[in-house]
């Protein structure tokens, strides 16, 4: 089994409560949640790759019992998206530190 750290690292909880699938849609298109999910995401995968994981628990999905976890090869695909994410809102110290990241990877 992988060892992640000494000490555990706290994975997001979150719970997503609707009733139906427009709920989830407007959900998603919320720029608060995709603001909470793409900074978590993108300081998760950093400290992942900082030690050298090869996968990360990003989110647990209580209320579903899912936890939503990526691997090592998927950091750069992810990372990306994260950064056109920040490039939108002009978030630009954002998309030169993943851009470190991802040069980090490639060596």
């Amino acid at each position: 089994m992988e060892k992640y750290s000494k000490t555990k690292r706290i994975i997001t909880p979150i719970e997503i409560i609707y009733r139906s699938g427009k709920d989830i849609m407007k959900l998603s298109n919320s720029t608060h949640f995709q603001s909470v999910i793409m900074e978590d995401a993108f300081k998760s995968i950093k400290e992942a790759i900082d030690k050298k994981w090869k996968k990360v628990e990003l989110f647990n999905i209580t209320n579903l019992s899912v936890i939503v976890e990526i691997s090592s090869s998927a950091f750069p695909t992810a990372l990306k998206k994260i950064s056109n994410y920040y490039e939108k809102y002009e978030e630009y110290e954002k998309c030169a530190e993943i851009k470190q990241l991802l040069n980090k990877l490639k060596l």
